[in-house]
């Protein structure tokens, strides 16, 4: 139940079959939460990093095949 519980949370799905209850659940969801949406961000932004360099590389291999 728990490791369910941590993947719908960090993956924002949050179904609501699960909750906290007490506080230190709470502050600890809320943790968890912006850890979650902090490494989505991390991984989305390391993602968009790659793809960016692939279309320089692209970009500059065309261009010297041109010549």
């Amino acid at each position: 139940t728990s490791i369910y519980f941590t993947v719908t949370t960090i993956t924002t799905v949050g179904y609501g079959d699960f909750s906290a209850s007490t506080s230190p659940e709470k502050v600890f969801c809320i943790f968890l939460m912006l850890a979650g949406v902090i490494a989505f961000s991390m991984a989305s932004a390391a993602f968009t990093n790659y793809i960016a360099q692939e279309e320089t590389r692209s970009k500059m291999f065309a261009a010297k095949s041109a010549i």
